[in-house]
């Protein structure tokens, strides 16, 4: 290895000087011929202490230069001497990184959302760029990766263990890292929610779907809480997801808003004041919500009519239908709550006359031959608007609270000779399929129909119908495009029905045969496919729990028959597991609920569990539990009690070292962890003092020789 040599020159003995005094002084001479060695020159001495000062200097220089390099820990040192005070230091040169700070140790910290330390490195080469790679060393995650920075500047730690990489690169592209791993210890603290919104706003027929993040520096995941729930609310609190180790996702969500969370009809709008609350078992935060649920002005809901066929003479001539209509606001038809208008056209498209609906739906027609031909026929149906509204219900909900209307349409055929109706083709043209769990199937059928009526379509997955349309013109094809549910494997049928609405029930069916194939599932969708409600489309559970029931005795519950042979020796089970023996034993049941209707339970979340039974739980019983309908946070208060201490009450309790901060909240003032003072500044500082001593020292003997020279002048 190449190396580099630094010569310091160190007296190891300085020489003796020997001072006389002589009353006759040869002028500029320095060396007395009559004495062995140094003579001492009153007019010299000047020189013989800058000589003095230079050693002093040296030496100094010396010790600035070993003390730099060896607390650097830039380089390894090796060196000789010899006997005449001659020091060699060899100085190795590979490329070193040296991290200052942190250390190797652990750094303890009062709770604080960032925790800062000092990041201090050097290199032994002259590097381009630095940059740094944290690691969350116990989840082993990357917490931040090839970050730039300068040497000497701060950086934000993570709770527990850390692992620091600190990178550099020389001007070939060289590059060195050295890596450092350390502690940050903090103090059991409180979970905190963030923000959430004090007023949140959802419409009827929507649903809500609000998130807020939680911060535990414990790094727990902290079981949420909403008061009240189900059935008082139709909301729910679920953890959501992981942001970091330190911070989680939560949502208040629901199901589809529909008249019966609002309580009733032309209420304008309701309003639920929701307690959040999150706890890790310790401590725990809570926020105030009011979510108001707005009404809006639903269409009135109409049943279709279909195609009809009636003979123009003879039997079978009459058309009589009761309509059927319902608005959720204004009522029903026949309560004379909605408003209708008919409008009847023949196959010219020419207004015609043929019957007329009364005011309660009714229709009643009898027809004749002079009215043989095809008529289209369009009913409308308006209702009142909403009779006390929102004021922001334009904003939120997108629709003025204005009247709406809906319509329902069909084709009416008078005939002296019906013929029927058939299907001309038709796609897959394999009668008999096979099909995949989740797979998405494309069928359709061409109609036609000899008397050219207008004809509907019926579409069956087995017996359930999945879709229907009507008023087809001949040569025109139905269709639909369908998706396999995954609880479908076996043998099916796809049907469609055509028909001209003939009262005789004349029509023309098609089947494929189906074999479904299992395919699992490990995660699943939102709703598709077509056919609302029926088999056939993807479905994602999302279910949403009520408050625990009060805890009741197992055993008495056992022979009440309130709980069953089945299920009482698991409840005994977990009791023993949890030390909760004879009359401590109890369980307590909740109610679940998928907000999005998928029909499965697969993921539905337990409705039973054993519990702690003592037999008038309260407030200041010293257990957790849950009485008066609502379940404690933490032991004796939250839900049915007063509110737990949290980090944000405005008092001064749970261990804290001032109102709301110190203990397991926010540190009560700034700190930062101390580092050393490197040695390295405190040795430059030494060095710079001795030379001022020395130079005072000069300045001094400078000032004795001015007064000699006055006082041998004077003699």
């Amino acid at each position: 290895m190449k190396k580099e040599k630094w010569i310091f020159i160190m007296s190891k003995v300085l020489p003796r000087i020997r001072i006389f005094e002589h009353k006759k002084i040869v002028q500029n001479n320095f060396l007395c011929p009559k004495t062995k060695g140094f003579s001492w020159h009153p007019k010299n001495e000047h020189i013989i202490f800058l000589i003095l000062i230079s050693f002093i200097a040296l030496n100094l220089i010396n010790i600035l230069v070993l003390v730099w390099f060896s607390s650097t820990e830039l380089s390894r040192f090796t060196g000789e001497a010899d006997n005449m005070g001659l020091v060699a230091i060899y100085i190795q040169d590979w490329k070193r990184i040296n991290i200052s700070s942190p250390e190797n140790k652990t750094y303890n910290f009062s709770f604080a959302l960032n925790y800062t330390l000092n990041l201090n490195a050097s290199a032994n080469f002259q590097a381009d760029s630095w940059w740094y790679t944290l690691i969350d060393k116990g989840n082993e995650l990357v917490v931040a990766q090839d970050v730039p920075f300068s040497p000497n500047t701060t950086f934000n730690a993570i709770t527990r263990e850390n692992g620091l990489i600190v990178f550099a690169n020389d001007s070939s592209g060289n590059i060195v890292n050295e890596s450092v791993e350390f502690f940050v210890a903090v103090p059991s603290s409180a979970p905190k929610i963030h923000y959430i919104s004090p007023d949140i706003f959802v419409c009827e027929g929507s649903y809500l779907s609000y998130f807020f993040n939680v911060t535990d520096l414990d790094e727990q995941i902290a079981t949420p809480s909403i008061n009240p729930t189900a059935p008082s609310s139709p909301f729910y609190v679920v953890f959501s997801r992981t942001i970091n180790s330190t911070v989680r996702t939560y949502e208040i969500f629901s199901g589809i808003l529909d008249k019966s969370d609002l309580g009733q009809a032309n209420i304008g709008s309701r309003s639920f004041l929701e307690n959040v609350s999150v706890s890790d078992g310790q401590y725990s935060d809570y926020n105030q919500t009011n979510i108001t649920v707005i009404e809006i002005n639903n269409a009135p809901a109409v049943s279709p009519i279909g195609v009809q066929t009636v003979w123009g003479s003879g039997e079978n001539r009459t058309f009589y239908h009761e309509l059927d209509a319902n608005d959720a606001e204004s009522g029903n038809v026949s309560g004379l709550n909605l408003t209708l208008q008919l409008i009847i056209r023949n196959s010219t498209n020419e207004p015609a006359y043929l019957f007329n609906i009364t005011p309660m739906g009714i229709i009643n027609f009898t027809a004749n031959e002079n009215q043989t031909g095809v008529y289209r026929v369009w009913i409308y149906v308006y209702d009142d608007g909403l009779k006390n509204y929102h004021p922001n219900i334009t904003d939120y909900c997108n629709q003025p609270p204005t009247n709406k209307s809906s319509m329902v349409n069909f084709s009416i055929t008078i005939t002296n000779e019906n013929r029927l109706p058939y299907i001309t083709s038709y796609y897959p043209l394999n009668l008999s399929l096979a099909a995949y769990e989740g797979e998405a199937v494309y069928f359709n059928v061409t109609m036609f129909d000899p008397d050219w009526t207008l004809l509907d379509s019926y579409w069956y997955f087995d017996d359930a119908l999945l879709k229907y349309e009507s008023g087809f013109d001949n040569g025109t094809f139905s269709e639909i495009n369908y998706t396999f549910s995954h609880s479908s494997s076996g043998n099916h049928t796809i049907r469609v029905n055509v028909t001209d609405g003939d009262l005789t029930n004349s029509y023309d069916s098609f089947v494929w045969n189906l074999s479904i194939i299992d395919v699992p599932v490990l995660e699943t969708s939102f709703p598709g496919g077509e056919g609302g409600g029926a088999p056939g489309f993807l479905c994602r559970e999302k279910w949403g729990c009520s408050q625990w029931n009060e805890c009741k005795n197992a055993k008495d519950s056992l022979d009440r028959f309130a709980l069953s042979n089945d299920q009482y020796p698991i409840i005994k089970e977990n009791c023993d597991m949890n030390s909760w023996l004879g009359t401590y034993c109890g369980f307590q049941i909740r109610t679940c609920k998928d907000a999005n209707k998928c029909n499965s339970t697969e993921e539905k979340p337990s409705e039973m569990q054993a519990c702690y039974y003592t037999e008038n739980p309260n407030c200041e019983d010293g257990i957790k539990n849950c009485h008066d309908e609502s379940c404690e946070i933490l032991v004796d208060c939250g839900g049915p009690c007063k509110p737990c201490p949290t980090c944000s009450d405005g008092m001064q309790n749970q261990g804290e070292e001032g109102v709301d901060c110190g203990g397991p909240c926010k540190q009560c003032q700034a700190e930062r962890p101390l580092t050393k003072t490197p040695f390295r500044y405190f040795m430059v500082a030494l060095i710079i003092l001795l030379l001022l001593i020395v130079v005072i020292i000069s300045l001094k003997h400078l000032k004795m020789e001015r007064l000699r020279k006055l006082e041998s002048r004077k003699i």
